[in-house]
């Protein structure tokens, strides 16, 4: 029969001691509620660049959204959770960094050549085209064809539709120049060109469109000799009406995003209709 020294009794009931001290331990544990989960941070924003023909000023510097358009680029960075990295250039620049599928674009009018290479949003917006001409140098308008043999003030890359490119350089000729509205209303009234081409919101009026580029044009008009009483006149008849400005992206770049904005639109219009 084996005997144990009083040293070998201690160290087996330490072992034993143990072993239940454990046991009970992983029960508490089995036993014991789980801890609620920590409430989970909002995610960040998704950066989007966001590609914008330029708006520059007579000195050429880029001019800021105008408080209307910020304002929708400010409704759809909330809804959409993103923040949109804003990037100006030249309209074909622009364009053509949006068909490399380089960000979302706004703005670019429709044409079936886009349509093949960009998925255009629903209308985010719509603006009115009207021709701008000097108050002495006005002409009646009622179709395209009566801007045969005019020259007409264009932004250079920017397309104005169909109807008017399929004009272009044919019926009228067309001085492209760059997209500083400053610039190209004292070539007007240097009769540099017969008319151009402005889009403006389709909530303003002939009035309110004339009453508008009196209050721009005037400060500079002092680098300028008019006749007395020359000023800027919008001819009664746009060339387009309802025009929609719409948000485009690369057909082979598009991951949702379009369908996410026009689903956001639909809110911001149903919002406008209560």
């Amino acid at each position: 029969m084996p005997t144990f020294s009083k040293r070998t009794f201690l160290l087996t009931g330490s072992l034993l001691a143990c072993t239940v001290l454990a046991a009970k331990a992983v029960a508490q544990t089995a036993t014991r509620p789980a801890a609620p989960p920590q409430m989970q941070s909002p995610s960040q924003p998704q950066t989007v660049t966001l590609l914008l023909g330029d708006t520059l000023d007579l000195t050429g510097k880029q001019q800021p959204p105008k408080a209307a358009r910020r304002k929708l680029f400010d409704y759809l960075e909330q809804e959409l959770n993103v923040s949109f990295d804003i990037k100006a250039y030249p309209w074909p620049r622009a364009e053509r960094h949006a068909r490399d599928g380089a960000g979302l674009i706004f703005g670019l009018p429709k044409n079936a050549d886009r349509l093949r290479d960009l998925r255009f949003s629903d209308p985010a917006s719509s603006n009115t085209l009207w021709l701008v001409t000097r108050s002495d140098a006005t002409f009646p308008f009622r179709t395209i064809d009566d801007l045969r043999g005019k020259t007409i003030g264009a932004v250079r890359g920017y397309s104005y539709g169909d109807e008017f490119e399929r004009g272009r350089n044919k019926l009228f000729r067309v001085d492209d120049d760059i997209a500083s509205r400053a610039t190209r209303l004292q070539r007007l009234l240097l009769k540099r060109v017969d008319a151009l081409l402005l889009y403006q919101p389709s909530s303003e009026s002939q009035a309110d469109v004339e009453t508008s580029l009196d209050q721009f044009i005037r400060p500079h008009l002092k680098d300028l000799t008019l006749p007395p009483g020359v000023h800027l006149a919008v001819l009664p008849k746009p060339l387009q009406v309802e025009n929609g400005m719409h948000f485009a992206v690369s057909r082979n770049h598009d991951d949702g995003l379009i369908d996410r904005i026009n689903a956001a639109l639909a809110r911001q219009r149903k919002l406008a209709q209560r």
